[in-house]
């Protein structure tokens, strides 16, 4: 009879047990992620190359850009972006391409550097190096699972290149109809050097914590634009000519058709020195009669240099004073010029609204001039900024 109820008291307990265990038993639909979801011995970039048809324009980057050594060897965090990231963004790319009549042009075009398929040299390289940044955003510095992002609202992580703040947040994704019941997810922002998280551009992982033999990878969303919400605007800003007033040694000179016509006699303040003082806020300001119109500005470099562009910013007031029509010239002697360009009924739309004119010519100059014949039909003449540039082209 003891013996009995000896074994009746076991088998109770264990049924408590049971039923205690039983009732305890997480939902499902719960997973719990490991710190590291699985390992390889591979480094980071080896790892990348054993997923043909996903990555392959990372790597195509990471190659082009000089990154190999770094995916390579240093302690990295890789938030990696697959083939469907870039091909969305260069769609978008050249859809903006071809509303201005361009031609497409593909992601190793604008990695190169320098492409037949961009004619102007300086564009291609500033393309170039907008992608590096970008793409270096990507590559974070030291190791980060995401147990460590699981902090408050997150941490700040840095680019390779540049030290650029990127943010790092856990979330958890929905599962069978539980909120925050599914596997874990990263939410990855480009912060913009803003304290505003409003102003963030966010993605998220769809998986993390892929340890290899230097670093750390987490995948991103294939439906990620890569660039975030910069790449358009990045590739399609065409950075201004090199100014070549800025060479030393330069003079410049104003002559006056009309003979009664003095610099500095309609404003002391807004010679003709205002209008190569690199500020378009300030301006040349100064008579313009009808009957005997020109004015010559005339720039003399310190050797002869090849221009083939020239801008034109317009003044800060009244649109009739702007120059209408004009023509620029060059010399080696400052006596026998040539044409080089001759404009006739422009318009400039806005104030400070900076024109960019370019003209074929490989020769080497040492005066360089710009004649206003005309202009919007005003006594007087006024002008923000001219300047002489030179940009490399494709031949």
């Amino acid at each position: 009879m003891k013996k009995l109820n000896l074994y009746s008291r076991y088998l109770l307990a264990f049924l408590f047990t049971a039923l205690l265990t039983q009732g305890c038993k997480r939902e499902e639909g719960y997973y719990a992620t490991p710190n590291i979801d699985e390992g390889s011995s591979l480094d980071t970039y080896d790892y990348l190359k054993t997923k043909p048809g996903v990555y392959d324009s990372l790597l195509l980057l990471i190659d082009k850009l000089g990154m190999e050594k770094t995916v390579r060897d240093s302690n990295i965090t890789l938030f990696a972006v697959s083939n469907s990231s870039f091909q969305i963004a260069i769609k978008n790319l050249n859809d903006v391409r071809k509303s201005k009549g361009k031609n497409s042009i593909f992601l190793s075009d604008i990695a190169s550097g320098k492409s037949l398929s961009i004619v102007d040299l300086a564009k291609a390289k500033s393309d170039s190096a907008h992608l590096d940044t970008m793409v270096a955003r990507y590559i974070i510095k030291e190791l980060y699972k995401s147990t460590d992002f699981s902090v408050g609202e997150g941490r700040n992580i840095y680019s390779v290149r540049g030290d650029y703040p990127m943010h790092g947040k856990r979330l958890y994704a929905d599962a069978q109809g539980m909120q925050n019941g599914g596997s874990e997810i990263l939410e990855f922002a480009n912060t913009k050097r803003s304290v505003f998280v409003a102003s963030w551009s966010l993605t998220t992982t769809n998986s993390v914590n892929i340890k290899t033999k230097n670093g750390i990878v987490h995948f991103l969303e294939p439906n990620h634009v890569f660039g975030f919400d910069e790449f358009v605007n990045r590739l399609t800003f065409i950075p201004p000519p090199t100014n070549l007033f800025k060479n030393t040694g330069s003079e410049w000179f104003v002559k006056f058709e009309d003979p009664n016509a003095v610099d500095g006699s309609v404003s002391a303040g807004e010679k003709f020195v205002k209008v190569h003082d690199g500020n378009a806020l300030t301006k040349f300001l100064a008579t313009f009669n009808p009957d005997r119109n020109k004015i010559t500005m005339t720039w003399v470099s310190a050797a002869p240099i090849v221009s083939n562009v020239y801008t034109l910013t317009s003044a800060n007031d009244a649109q009739a004073r702007d120059p209408k029509s004009w023509r620029v010239e060059g010399s080696n002697d400052g006596e026998n010029f040539v044409t080089l360009d001759t404009r006739q009924d422009m318009i400039f739309e806005s104030r400070f609204q900076n024109k960019i004119f370019e003209f074929d010519n490989d020769v080497p100059y040492k005066y360089y001039r710009i004649i206003i014949l005309t202009n919007r039909g005003d006594g007087l003449f006024q002008l923000a900024e001219w300047t002489m540039n030179f940009k490399q082209v494709y031949k």
